[in-house]
């Protein structure tokens, strides 16, 4: 016969475990939403490039650079949502994997595929999001700013 302690400590565990899940879901949307970002990022660095050909003047270099400035908050905005996942993601694995060896109140089975399934939601929207990682290549769509000032010469200051 089961104690009353016994059956706390098992709806502890099963609450636990669902909050587990629902951690990882919480996860893959959040993966999700980064994957959007970078991809409009993506594409507004692309209309910047388009929008101020070379040569520019002066005053389009400062427009471009202005835009560009407000692409690299987004990134670095990006970049805080990914570090803020990848500190939450070992502590949410190390507990799904307690409450899979838990012996006293191990997972039901349909837990157990519950718990898997959202695992593998998250290894693959991780996955999608390092191929867009490795595709992106940093930097490669900013253009040298270059303006109509004309560059002093080596000779010009000798003289």
């Amino acid at each position: 016969m089961t104690s009353i302690k016994d059956l706390k400590l098992e709806q502890k565990s099963v609450m636990l475990q669902q909050q587990v899940v629902s951690e990882l879901n919480t996860l893959v949307k959040d993966i999700e939403r980064s994957e959007k970002t970078i991809l409009d990022l993506q594409a507004e660095l692309s209309a910047v490039n388009t929008k101020y050909p070379s040569p520019r003047t002066t005053r389009q270099d400062v427009a471009y650079l202005t835009d560009l400035l407000k692409c690299a908050n987004k990134k670095l905005a990006w970049e805080k949502q990914i570090a803020s996942m990848q500190k939450r993601t070992p502590a949410t694995l190390q507990k799904m994997s307690q409450l899979l060896n838990d012996e006293k109140n191990p997972p039901a089975d349909a837990m157990r595929v519950e718990m898997l399934r959202a695992l593998q939601g998250v290894q693959a929207a991780m996955a999608r999001l390092q191929g867009m990682k490795t595709n992106e290549g940093e930097g490669e769509n900013i253009q040298q700013p270059t303006s109509n000032i004309e560059q002093p010469t080596p000779n010009a200051e000798g003289k």
